[in-house]
């Protein structure tokens, strides 16, 4: 039991903690990226902690898998055996309602994301088809006759650029920059997280970390592909073409270029200060990880220093 009690404190210290400490990385000397993962990741290891706690506690005492840190279950057995109370019945209760608890919340995670992504697929799906019978395609880019500059991105696995007309007459630098942001959030999988971190928020809106996710996804993937987008044409042009493009009648499903964190977004721009640095995605989730994994460790060496001090005033 002792594993499955460190693993529902590191799904409690990480979902009400990870909010604090992940504002450390959301700062222009580091890359964008990394904050959005350490983010994602953050939100993953509350999602499959939860679940894991709850099927080990639900596993009958003795099954082996909890074992090798299994201290809490022969404490509680020495104490029985010395005092002879018989409240083991009323520990299982506890044992087998707060499993049947942790696995009920993993199962709104379930239903949620099922109905949420079958309706955002089903929204996009009808509204790339709507636009593709009034505009041009160019590859992975539709363009509307349109003359107010209008760009998004709509993801899935055939992702679409949104274009207009009035994108089409910006000058040349601020145009690449429009369509290289859109490219980044297609390419980052961008939809995908903020789809995710929506459907976490949804169904443990209780949690911290969850309920702030939306808000802090969405300014990250930005964030991500503005810095993207000033690596190859420069924070001027992705700066001018933000003040240019405008995020009216842009699907909420969808990323538009100037709808959200507008105003920090071009003082980051505007600070000169985006990194340049171009390391592989996968850097960024390989320090998240690490991020992660720091409170973790320490949530489950002090349940397990925890329950020691307890085994040894028991047997004392």
């Amino acid at each position: 039991m002792t594993l499955a009690l460190g693993l529902l404190t590191v799904a409690v210290v990480i979902g009400v903690a990870a909010p604090l400490y992940l504002r450390i990385a959301v700062t222009p000397r580091l890359r964008p990226g990394l904050a959005l993962a350490a983010w994602m990741h953050s939100l993953l290891t509350v999602v499959v902690a939860l679940p894991l706690s709850g099927l080990l506690l639900a596993l009958p005492a003795g099954s082996g898998l909890d074992g090798l840190v299994g201290m809490a279950d022969n404490c509680v057995n020495v104490f029985v055996s010395r005092d002879d109370v018989a409240w083991a019945a009323w520990a299982d209760v506890a044992r087998l309602g707060s499993a049947a608890a942790l696995l009920a919340l993993t199962a709104r995670v379930a239903v949620v994301a099922v109905l949420r992504v079958r309706r955002h697929r089903r929204h996009r799906r009808e509204h790339v088809a709507l636009l593709r019978s009034l505009g041009r395609a160019d590859g992975a880019v539709l363009w509307l006759a349109d003359t107010t500059p209008i760009a998004y991105s709509v993801g899935g696995r055939d992702g679409t650029i949104v274009a207009t007309r009035g994108v089409e007459r910006l000058n040349a630098d601020e145009r690449d920059a429009v369509l290289a942001h859109e490219w980044a959030h297609l390419r980052g999988r961008h939809h995908a997280l903020v789809l995710a971190a929506d459907i976490v928020a949804a169904a443990l809106s209780f949690v911290p970390l969850c309920r702030q996710a939306p808000g802090a996804v969405r300014v990250l993937v930005e964030l991500a592909a503005d810095a993207a987008a000033a690596r190859h044409h420069g924070p001027g042009p992705v700066r001018s073409a933000l003040l240019a493009v405008t995020a009216r009648q842009t699907p909420r499903t969808a990323l538009a270029m100037s709808r959200d964190a507008v105003d920090a977004r071009l003082l980051w721009l505007e600070s000169g200060r985006l990194p340049t640095r171009r390391l592989p995605v996968r850097a960024d989730y390989a320090a998240a990880a690490a991020l992660t994994t720091v409170p973790a460790a320490l949530s489950v060496t002090g349940v397990v220093l925890l329950v020691t001090l307890y085994c040894l005033a028991v047997v004392g």
